[in-house]
């Protein structure tokens, strides 16, 4: 049975394979035929694009799943004592950082209402996810980073895709720079590994999420 992390993932699965399919078919006819200057500036920096997509799915993803832990524990009101060892670390952390001393210690629910302020932090991920930033957040809340490495390469095309997305972002790459490095085969590749890393780690929250491992 398929979680609704890994659901909504498929969908933005989806739309990053429509994308290749674009790519490719515009690499196929540009080989094909004398292409002309502008038609090739156009395929490099369809192939740049594609580290862009990728990213953004990455850091959305991360970012929904960690979203999914937060509401969970706080829809159900969970009390501090009733985490996760790890769990109780993380919370005390964000505690410190969202608490008002003014008005937060005086709560007559305090154990639920410290969870709550805890986890009612925006998740602020900044451009910076790899596979290192996620496994850190599975230490941090529990939840297995364990994937098939013959498939997904342990997420180790993370860096590289956050690393272009960045170059990109803030103009030390040009889009047809990152283009002619790397030829659509080789992006289908990275699609894939990349995409059922984070796939494997939608399924493992799930799973957490399930059987309320965030409980002690």
């Amino acid at each position: 049975m398929t979680g609704p992390l890994a659901v909504a993932f498929n969908e933005r699965k989806r739309q990053a394979r429509h994308y290749l399919s674009v790519v490719i078919t515009a690499e196929r006819m540009a080989s094909l035929s004398a292409a002309s200057k502008s038609q090739g500036r156009r395929l490099l920096t369809l192939r740049a694009g594609t580290f862009l997509l990728l990213y953004n799915i990455i850091e959305a993803t991360t970012r929904n799943s960690i979203e999914a832990i937060h509401d969970k524990i706080t829809t159900e009101q969970t009390p501090f004592d009733k985490l996760s060892q790890v769990l109780r670390q993380e919370t005390i952390r964000r505690y410190k950082r969202n608490a008002d001393d003014s008005t937060d210690h005086d709560w007559q629910d305090f154990p639920a209402s410290f969870v709550a302020v805890a986890l009612n932090e925006e998740i602020k991920l900044s451009g910076n996810v790899d596979a290192r930033l996620i496994r850190s957040l599975g230490n941090a809340y529990g939840f297995s980073c364990h994937t098939n490495p013959t498939s997904t390469w342990k997420g180790s095309d993370l860096v590289t895709i956050k690393d272009i997305r960045n170059d990109l972002a803030h103009g030390l790459k040009t889009y047809e720079d990152v283009g002619k490095e790397y030829p659509a085969k080789e992006l289908l590749a990275i699609t894939r590994r990349s995409l059922s890393f984070m796939r494997e780690i939608t399924v493992n929250i799930d799973d957490f999420l399930d059987n309320k491992h965030y409980l002690r």
